[in-house]
């Protein structure tokens, strides 16, 4: 039998380890700045992926391909962070939902322009950046609320 004091270290690490996939939300005002904050950063990411595609013709393909899946990674990530933030009520549940429908849009975008670029280029490139634009646009109005 093992003593408890041996299993004290490995409970609370195992604890630990639990507790750091959701981030809490203490309130509504403190959910919707951690929303905002994400648009800030998903519009970061879009606008370097437009960058990527607005200005194709000015850097090497590899290099393009780089920075678009740097920027798909990088939305992953704000989805997968924030997407572990409890909200603590339903208008949160509302915010939560429109914040996630945004940036999973974008993720899935720069994600189809990076498949078109592996393969024979963004096919309409000033389309792509106007969509890139657009949403950013949304997501920057989304943080802006929600400051």
């Amino acid at each position: 039998m093992i003593p408890s004091a041996r299993l004290a270290p490995l409970a609370l690490l195992t604890a630990l380890l639990l507790s750091a996939c959701v981030s809490p939300a203490w309130d509504d005002h403190d959910y919707a700045l951690k929303a905002g904050k994400t648009a800030e950063s998903a519009v970061s990411a879009l606008r370097f992926a437009r960058s990527a595609v607005a200005y194709r013709d000015r850097m090497t393909g590899p290099y393009a391909e780089v920075v678009l899946t740097e920027a798909v990674q990088d939305l992953s990530s704000v989805n997968d962070q924030f997407g572990g933030v409890q909200p603590p009520s339903d208008a949160s549940d509302r915010i939560r939902d429109e914040v996630l429908r945004l940036t999973e849009k974008a993720e899935s975008e720069v994600e189809d322009l990076l498949i078109q670029a592996r393969r024979d280029g963004v096919q309409d490139p000033e389309a792509a950046a106007r969509e890139l634009d657009g949403l950013a646009r949304e997501l920057s109005d989304f943080a802006e609320k929600h400051k």
